[in-house]
Order: C-alpha cells, then sequence, then structure tokens
C-alpha cells in the first residue's frame, strides 16, 4: 500500500501577501478547494466514485468521509483509495497501487497550475506494509514531504519576465489580464492575482452557507462590504488552536490498531473543523445589532459587519468591524473550548473530548487569539503581521500555567494593539518602549479567556496567575473608565467618574516613573474613592508585583500596570 500526503505551503504568504482583501479572499477559498473540492473530485473520478464526484459542500464532504460506503476501507477488496483526512490545503490518503498515487499527485498539481497558478503546493508517497504500525509511515511521508519542499522552485519562478510585460498592480509578477476597475481604469494583473480575485465571491458564498438557516448572512462581496458600512475602525483576528502539533505527533498513542487511527485521526479532524465553525457561529451574534437590513425576494437579512478569511481545522482569520473585535474574539475563545468539549459533536461525537483527555488531561481544547485593530485604509498585510505577532504572544501564556508535572494546562488567551500610531507596528519595539528602566511594565497583556474554575489541575501559583491576567478583571476596569466617559458631561456627577483630564494626567505620570504616578494617583485618591479604589492594582496604587514565573518562587520585583491597556480599550469593549 501507499500513503499518499498532498500539502500546500506558504500559505500564509499566498493569502496575506497584499493588501487587496478581495485577493486575500480569494487566495483562502483556493487553498481550501486544493484538500477538499479538487481532491474529491480527482479521487471520484479515478475510482468512479459518484458520491466524491458530485461536489456539493463542506458538510456533505464531510458525511462522505465518513460513510464506510462512499469511502470504504482500503483494506477492502473493492478499494483502490481511501481518504484519511481531507481539510484545507492539505489531505493524507491511502492507495493500494503506486500508479494511483501518481495519478492522484499529478492531477492536482495540474490543476492548482490551471486554477491557482501561484499557489505551492506539493505530493508525496511512501510505500508501507499495512501490517506494521502505520504511524512509522506517517512519519516517513512528513519527511519525505520536507525533503520535496527544499528541492522545489517558488511558484514565482513560473511567472518569468522576459520578454519584458507589464507588471501586475498588485503582485509585481508579469501581467497576464486586465480588470476594469470602479474608475473604469485599466489595471493589469497576474495570472494568481487573476485567480484570486474571481474566486472572491465564490468564498463569501461557501461562508453563507454556514448560517443560511438564520436571518443573518456576510457580504455578498468586498464591494457589499464597503458601501454597506463605514467602520471608524478594522479588526483583524488570527485566532489558533494550542497543543494540536504535538496531539497530531502522537496520536498513535491513542489508537489500538492501524484502523482505529485512520478512524480517530478522520474524525478528529473533521470534528475540529466542526468545532471551529460552530464556534464562529456563536462569536458572530456580538454583531447582530449593528448588521444592515437587506430585503431579496421577500426575505429579510442582517449583513453583518464581518468577512471570515480563513476558517477551517483550528485556524480562524476574519476581518470584522474594531469596535466588537475584542468582544468577538472573546466569545469565539469560550465557544471553542466549549464546542470541543461536548460529547455529542454533529456526524463525529466525541472524538476530541476522548483525545485530549489522554493528550491534555482537559476535557477540550483551548485557542489563542491576536487581534490588531486599525483604520480601514491601513495596510492590510501589515495588519495581519501584528496579529499573527499579537498571537504569538498570546500563546506565551502557556508557559505560565502549568500543572504539578510542569506540563501545560489547557489555558485559551488573547492579545490586542490598537493601531492609533502607524509609524511604527513592530510590536517588539511597542511593547519595548512600554517598559521603563526601573523594573516597570506599562502594559499587562495578553489576558487569560478561560474562566478560572476551569483550570483546576493548575498549581496555586498558576492560578494566581491566572487571576492577576484574567480578562474579566481588565474588563471591569475598562467598564469603569467607559462609564467614566459617558458620564462626562455631567457636571453635578463631579465624583462619580474620573473625569478625562484626570486620566490624562495619570497616563502622562504613568511615562515618567512608577513613584511619579502613584504620587499623581493619591492626589486625587480620595476625591474619586468609589472610582480610584477599584482602578487601584494595589493599596493606592496602579501598580502591583508581577508574577514573573507561576512555577517558581522569585525575588524579583517587576511592577506592572494594567491602566493603559484599560485606557486604550475604551472603545472597544
Amino acid at each position: 500500500m501507499f500513503l499518499v500526503l498532498i500539502e500546500t505551503s506558504g500559505n500564509q504568504n499566498f493569502i496575506f501577501a497584499t493588501n487587496k482583501l478581495k485577493e486575500n479572499i480569494g487566495a483562502s477559498e483556493l487553498t481550501y478547494r486544493v484538500g477538499t473540492q479538487w481532491l474529491s473530485e480527482i479521487i471520484g473520478n479515478i475510482t468512479n466514485n459518484s458520491e466524491l464526484q458530485k461536489w456539493q459542500d463542506g458538510d456533505s464532504f464531510r458525511k462522505t468521509l465518513l460513510e464506510v460506503k462512499d469511502n470504504p476501507p482500503i483494506e477492502n477488496d473493492d478499494s483502490e483509495v481511501e481518504i484519511i483526512n481531507a481539510v484545507s490545503g492539505k489531505a493524507l490518503l491511502i492507495t493500494k497501487k503506486e500508479d494511483t498515487a501518481k495519478d492522484i499527485i499529478t492531477q492536482i498539481n495540474l490543476k492548482c497550475l490551471q486554477q491557482a497558478p501561484s499557489i505551492d503546493v506539493c505530493g508525496v508517497y511512501v510505500k508501507f506494509d499495512w501490517h506494521n504500525p502505520i504511524q512509522n509511515a506517517v512519519k516517513e511521508v512528513y519527511e519525505k514531504l520536507d525533503e520535496a519542499k527544499s528541492q522545489l522552485l517558488s511558484p514565482q519562478f513560473r511567472f518569468l519576465k522576459l520578454p519584458i510585460i507589464v507588471d501586475c498592480n498588485t503582485s509585481g509578477l508579469p501581467a497576464s489580464h486586465l480588470e476594469t476597475n470602479p474608475e473604469n481604469d485599466k489595471i493589469p494583473l497576474s495570472a494568481g492575482s487573476f485567480a484570486k480575485r474571481n474566486n472572491a465571491d465564490d468564498s463569501l458564498q461557501r461562508m453563507n452557507q454556514l448560517i443560511q438557516e438564520s436571518s443573518l448572512k456576510f457580504p455578498s462581496n468586498t464591494n457589499d462590504l464597503e458601501k454597506s458600512f463605514t467602520p471608524e475602525w478594522l479588526g483583524i483576528v488570527h485566532a489558533d488552536g494550542n497543543g494540536l502539533g504535538q496531539i497530531f505527533l502522537n496520536f498513535y498513542k491513542y489508537a489500538n490498531n492501524n484502523r482505529d487511527y485512520i478512524d480517530k485521526l478522520r474524525r478528529f479532524s473533521l470534528a475540529l473543523d466542526l468545532c471551529t465553525q460552530n464556534a464562529f457561529q456563536e462569536a458572530i451574534k456580538v454583531f447582530e445589532d449593528d448588521g444592515k437590513r437587506k430585503i431579496k425576494k421577500n426575505k429579510i437579512k442582517k449583513v453583518l459587519p464581518v468577512i471570515p478569511l480563513v476558517l477551517g481545522g483550528d485556524d480562524l482569520t476574519v476581518v470584522c468591524d474594531g469596535k466588537k473585535a475584542l468582544e468577538f474574539t472573546q466569545k469565539f475563545l469560550l465557544a471553542f473550548e466549549k464546542e470541543t468539549a461536548r460529547d455529542n459533536l454533529q456526524d463525529v461525537g466525541n472524538i476530541i473530548k476522548e483525545i485530549s483527555e489522554k493528550a491534555l488531561q482537559s476535557e477540550g481544547l483551548s485557542a489563542c487569539a491576536g487581534i490588531a485593530i486599525v483604520k480601514p485604509h491601513f495596510p492590510f498585510s501589515v495588519g495581519y503581521d501584528l496579529a499573527e505577532s499579537l498571537l504569538k504572544s498570546a500563546k506565551t501564556v502557556k508557559n505560565n500555567v502549568q500543572d504539578e508535572a510542569n506540563n501545560t494546562v489547557s489555558c485559551s488567551a488573547l492579545d490586542f494593539h490598537i493601531v492609533y500610531d502607524s509609524s511604527g507596528v513592530n510590536l517588539k519595539l511597542i511593547r519595548d518602549r512600554l517598559q521603563l528602566r526601573d523594573n516597570t511594565k506599562l502594559y499587562k497583556r495578553p489576558f487569560v479567556i478561560t474562566p478560572l474554575n476551569q483550570l483546576d489541575q493548575a498549581t496555586e501559583l498558576s492560578k494566581q496567575w491566572a487571576s492577576f491576567y484574567h480578562w474579566d478583571k481588565f474588563v471591569d476596569k475598562v467598564n469603569l473608565l467607559t462609564k467614566n466617559k459617558q458620564n462626562a458631561q455631567e457636571s453635578d456627577k463631579d465624583k462619580d467618574y474620573l473625569p478625562p483630564t484626570q486620566s490624562n494626567a495619570l497616563r502622562s505620570a504613568i511615562f515618567v516613573s512608577k513613584e511619579e504616578a502613584d504620587a499623581r494617583f493619591k492626589l486625587i485618591y480620595q476625591r474619586y474613592k468609589d472610582i480610584t479604589k477599584e482602578l487601584a492594582e494595589s493599596d493606592k496604587s496602579l501598580f502591583q508585583i508581577m508574577p514573573i514565573n507561576a512555577t517558581k518562587n522569585t525575588s524579583n520585583n517587576v511592577y506592572i500596570t494594567s491602566f493603559l491597556d484599560a485606557l486604550d480599550a475604551v472603545d472597544f469593549v
């Protein structure tokens, strides 16, 4: 038998390299089709399997993969190909014949060259004995994929510039198409950019199928988004599951034999995709009040100010109204935890709960997210890079929430940044500017999202750390300042809120030193006691000693404040 692995690489660069949102959306759709629709149709034609040939949607494809008669076990005499796993940009399958493996890889590469010329896809296969553990073949095929990728030229070498050709307006590659923009100008586009733009509307229509039973819908295209909404801020949200790499690496430990391994891996991968979709559907409800009513064929729908770019596996990337980006992300992370802990997921049961209990000693999975909040005309690719850096920052939480054996306790977190000054958006430089020489940090991000009562396995020090950095406590402080802003015009309540002048004075003092800020805070403490008492991190101070490492005691005192974080988030929580 032959184990076949097909995978796209450089996905982030392929999807997010351009500032054109329409191309980002279309590129995401093309990546999705590689491991799902195109693969399904190719295998269906090779095996004469009508269920795989007639592509309908993701839900139907999931049911087909789980149905034995449509995706028969490779041990069966009449089975030529068995799809183990097929998701956006990736597929793992078994064939009985080497020629079949070669044919599938050849056809998927040809399809990509025709339909997505600038995508980077690679396929490899290895021969293995069914009577030996399949995990050895899985390891070997991934090693072979890495080797093959190292020998391949970049997709950009497909677009040589001799003879001299006009450059594409967005990618810089040689143009092959002309597109007319709203101003009737002719815009030169490369084959890759043209393919991305050509598939953008299909991507949005596919996403709309997720909520077709509700009264909600996403914009039908990017122009619709711009016409329907004029947001002051845009949120770029990038989320990713925790611990999945380790789970897949050790997946053989949770199976009894090859058949059990294949069935569980398939169900787990499909369940992960389903959980992300369900969590997204729950989280977008925060936008309902902001939706624009639209009547079509006597049906009233609310168009939501959100466009999903990537939604599959454990990955989520969306562009949305920046004012609701933080709330949306928090709701998504909590819903993701809840969905992965369910016993009754549609078609796949409790497979994620079963595996996570064995792998992580947790009922479900967790995820982290980075949110970059930018102005509408801010370069999208730069905003995405910032969101990705914020995601990496959020994932550092795992280093501080651990059990007695120093194992990571499943815990969701988020980090965010609001770009008021576009002169520098490097996260490290931003955070370095918020650290004073005297062991004082002027930010508290990232924040823990998982409810504290779900961290029972963590050590006491870890629980203290999580409590110190918890989102709920941060939101309480933001709400205090939000109330202050709402009451700022009511002069008869001058002691019930902290006037903006006082907030700004505290902000200025914080950048001088901890001592200057605390002195300023004490001057106003009694006058605004109902507010200042709640704003204080410790006794009559905006600062508190930070637990540097939740697993170790330390004598180093680093002071930290969330006051600037709260001021930044006043209009966004």
